[in-house]
This record gives structure tokens, sequence and C-alpha cells, in this order.
């Protein structure tokens, strides 16, 4: 039987190759720890024998006095958060402990009088591991690593500063930049040990563009601290905390144009010369977006002048200027001054009868009941020396009268004659009576 026997010498084979293995030394030492090992883990794992364990990390709770607390003082810094703690007991019960199963304590109660507002003040606290309740309690804590921790502590205090820009900009020729930008809060509250906040004397946000700006710009910028000295402060270092650490700017950016202020004035002679008349400030900038802008070479001031109140004695005019939608006056000039010059002109007082009533409603009959006026007349002297109460003329228009009657007190307009360089000033009325025109005797005697 070949099949049978070849298996029988393959077996052989195999046992000739594992004692042979055993013969070798240094495999033989190899095998031989391992199974040692292997049998003191499953020793150790099932022995109830005491021995001593240490669980680490353990996160140290300092508990603060009531005097403290009622003082406002915080700790801010200290040595170790956490603790190492040696325990003993059955390693049956001993390797089950976790973190979680202790508590590692110090009691904070410091001298209140020590802190002076100008530095912080450091302590040692003792330390003190316990089982925690409601957990595994067959073992026993010996010791804390560290025994001891430091703190550093003073009272808690916070203020709040306005936000300074030290922002650094320069705008391209044609554009506009407001000196200040836009932030996305203008207040910082900073709190901490009171010793550090106390050193510090103003927030800032510092940044430099580097290029001339041409169109608007947005960033976070780092809020930055800075003591008396105008040294900066590290918050980090002096356990500061910053309820905005960055803040947002924006730059907007717009075009600018100058553009020319124009009067508005009525019922001004030929004569008078426009050299005579200046606006104050003659020009004003404006800004805005490039198209709106470019719409403007000239504002025309918002309310208009009527030169019949313009005197010798009366000159000046203060007119608002006008803001187009869209558009900001960034010369910030809100009024203009309209001044006329008046050298050469004198003021006189003429009384006349020429007075007509003219645009007689049909059907109206109008009796007028002024028979004169004292008209206040200003012109070159030359020329108002030579006038009379028979150079002013007046007319009464009862064009707007409409269909009333009675008792009126209609407007006047004043002309003079032959003196183009001479205008009535001030307003003037004239009473009319309006009736209803009589019947005629045709009528009647149908």
């Amino acid at each position: 039987m070949p099949g049978k026997k070849e298996k029988n010498e393959q077996g052989e084979k195999k046992r000739v190759k594992v004692l042979r293995a055993f013969e070798n030394n240094t495999l033989l030492l190899i095998f031989s720890l391992l199974c040692a090992a292997v049998i003191w883990f499953i020793m150790m794992a099932t022995s109830g024998e005491s021995r001593a364990v240490v669980v680490r990390n353990v996160p140290i709770s300092i508990q603060m006095s009531e005097t403290a607390q009622e003082a406002g003082i915080r700790i801010f810094d200290r040595s170790y958060l956490t603790a190492d703690v040696s325990i003993t007991g059955s390693s049956l019960i001993t390797n089950k402990v976790t973190a979680d199963d202790l508590e590692v304590t110090a009691v904070f109660d410091p001298s209140v009088t020590m802190l002076t507002g100008n530095s912080m003040q450091q302590a040692s606290l003792q330390l003190r591991a316990v089982k925690k309740g409601n957990t595994i309690s067959e073992y026993e804590v010996e010791s804390v690593s560290p025994a001891e921790v430091s703190v550093s502590y003073d009272k808690y205090k916070e203020v709040q500063l306005s936000l300074e820009t030290d922002i650094e900009y320069t705008v391209a020729e044609s554009y506009y930049a407001p000196a200040a930008p836009t932030l996305s809060t203008e207040i910082v509250t900073v709190s901490g040990p009171e010793s550090a906040v106390n050193r510090v004397a103003r927030a800032a946000l510092v940044y430099t563009f580097s290029d001339e700006l041409t169109q608007s710009k947005s960033l976070s910028c780092k809020v930055t601290l800075f003591d008396a000295n105008g040294d900066t402060i590290d918050p980090a270092e002096n356990f500061l905390t910053l309820s905005d650490s960055t803040v947002d700017i924006s730059i907007p950016v717009t075009s600018r144009q100058t553009v020319e202020l124009v009067a508005d004035i009525r019922n001004i002679p030929e004569s008078f010369a426009e050299s005579r008349i200046t606006i104050d400030p003659a020009t004003i900038e404006i800004a805005g977006d490039g198209e709106t802008v470019s719409k403007y070479t000239e504002l025309t001031l918002a309310s208009p002048i009527n030169f019949l109140d313009v005197t010798p004695s009366n000159t000046t005019f203060q007119v608002a200027i006008p803001v187009p939608t869209g558009v900001t006056n960034i010369s910030r000039v809100e009024t203009a001054t309209v001044t006329f010059n008046m050298n050469g002109y004198t003021e006189t007082t003429l009384t006349t009868r020429n007075i007509d009533v003219i645009n007689v409603p049909e059907g109206k009959t109008a009796d007028l009941s002024t028979a004169s006026l004292q008209v206040r007349v200003v012109g070159t002297a030359a020329q108002v020396s030579r006038l009379t109460g028979d150079s002013v003329f007046c007319t009464v228009d009862l064009s707007s009268i409409g269909d009333q009657s009675g008792n009126l007190e209609v407007p006047v307009t004043v002309t003079i004659n032959n003196a183009e360089s001479c205008w009535a000033t001030g307003t003037y009325t004239a009473h009319v009576t309006v009736s209803n025109e009589a019947p005629s005797s045709s009528s009647e005697a149908e």
C-alpha cells in the first residue's frame, strides 16, 4: 500500500522537525519566557493580593471660601490642573478604579487685604485626595502627587473701552473714503485680574494699507491693548479676556467730484452785474458711485432769493446747500452765503399816486381806495437822485381774485420808469372794493 506508506513518512518528518526545534537553546528560551509571562498575567488578574496602584490625571477642584467669593476674588492661573493618586487594595478592585472615582481638592481662603490692585498674588494650596461617594469603596487612598498646587489670584474686574482706529490709508485722486472706517462694534469689554485691567489705557485697531485705495476694503482686524506709556499688552500673558478679539472693518471708497454752487435769484435787474454776486463757498466736493456723481457739475442752492429784498443794508443771505439722492456732501458745509456788493447803491422812499387797476373780471367793477403809496427804491446814487414820485408806477392786477367780491387787499407790482439801475424793494398791497356790475337800463326795461 504505497499511499499509506507515504503518509507515515511525512508524519515522521514533521515530528523530527519539532524535536530538532526544541534542541535549539534560543528558541527554547523564548518559548519559556512567553509561557511564564502568560502564566504571571493570569495569576495577577485572579489574585486578591493587596498592592499599590496609581490613578493618573484626576482633576483638581479648588474650593473657594465665601469671603473670597464675596470679595470678587478669582484664580487666574495654577501650576497643575490634574494630580496622580496612589491607592491600595485588592488588585481585583484597584484595577477597576478610574479618575472618575476619585476627587482631589484644595481649600482656598486668601487674605483680601493683600490685594492692592497693582499685582497678582500667589499662594500654595495643599491637595487632598478622597474617594467619591457611590463608587467602589474596597480600597484605600494612600497619597496624592503633587502634594500641593500653586495659584495666582486677584480680584476680578472688567471695563468697557471705546475702540480707537489707528488705521492708516490713503485714497487715490478722484476717490473718497471717510476719515474713520466703519466698525462691526465700537465698544470692547476687557476683563480679568484687577491689576492687569488697571494697566489697560486704551484699545485700538492697528493696520496700515500699503497701496492707495481705489475701491472699498473690508478686513478683520485684531484688537490691540496699550498701557499709558503706549506699550502693547498681551492679553494671554496677563490673563485678560476681550469680548471681541477681532473686529470687522469696512472702508467704503467712492468717486469724488468738485461741483459749482449756483444761486437762484429772482427779479434781478439786467443792469445788476453778475460780478457783484459772490457765493461762499463757491464750490463743494461730493462723493458717490461714479455714475451718479458724473451727473452733477453744479448744484443750485435750495431756496431762491428775491432780488427785491436786496438793499444796501440787507446784502447777505444764508441758503441751504442741497444734497442729491445717492450723493454725500464731503465738504461738510450745509449752507452757502450769497453776498450782493451794493457799493455805489443807495435807498430812498418816494410817494406815488400812479396806481392803475388792470384785468378786472368780467361782470365786476373795482373801486380803488388806495390813493397813494410810499415805495422804497434802491438804485445807483446817480439815478436815485433824479427820481420823483412820478417815476414810480404801481399796477394792481385783479386777474387772480377769481369770483371774489368785497373789500380786498391785492398785491401791487412796482416799476421804475427810465431808471434801469433802480428797483422797488419790499412788498406792497392796495385796497380795492370789488362789486358785481349793475344791470344796464335796457336789461331793466326788458
